[in-house]
């Protein structure tokens, strides 16, 4: 998760408003409007379409792009804050697309190296 920072928008190297599994990554004025307008317009979403309801449980599948990496850090930051209320089963999917020394293994160490429980 390294994100770019530049020195004369940097916010701080903590933060405290996100999940803990974030708190290293360095921020910047316009990640964190990013990322609050992300949180913002998931739970929209979620609400508008009706999508969880107490005790749910979702499975997310993931592939292990830049936009599954995203949904992962938006889902969990949203159930830490306790603004999503199905419980989340994460599942690596890498799609074999014969690519020769195409690393398999990156999903679930991933997962491991963040504590996320994963099929």
């Amino acid at each position: 998760l390294d994100i770019p920072t530049n020195s004369s928008q940097q916010v701080d190297t903590f933060d405290s408003s996100s999940h803990p599994m974030f708190r290293s990554v360095a921020t910047t004025v316009n990640f964190n409007k990013l990322r609050k307008r992300l949180l913002r317009e998931v739970r929209e979403a979620i609400d508008t379409y009706q999508m969880t309801k107490p005790g749910g449980r979702w499975m997310v599948c993931l592939s292990g792009g830049k936009d599954s990496y995203t949904l992962l850090a938006l889902l969990l930051d949203l159930k830490w804050r306790g603004l999503l209320e199905a419980d989340l089963l994460f599942a690596g999917l890498n799609l074999d697309q014969a690519q020769p020394g195409f690393p398999t293994d990156v999903l679930p160490d991933f997962f491991e190296k963040i504590g996320v429980e994963y099929l």
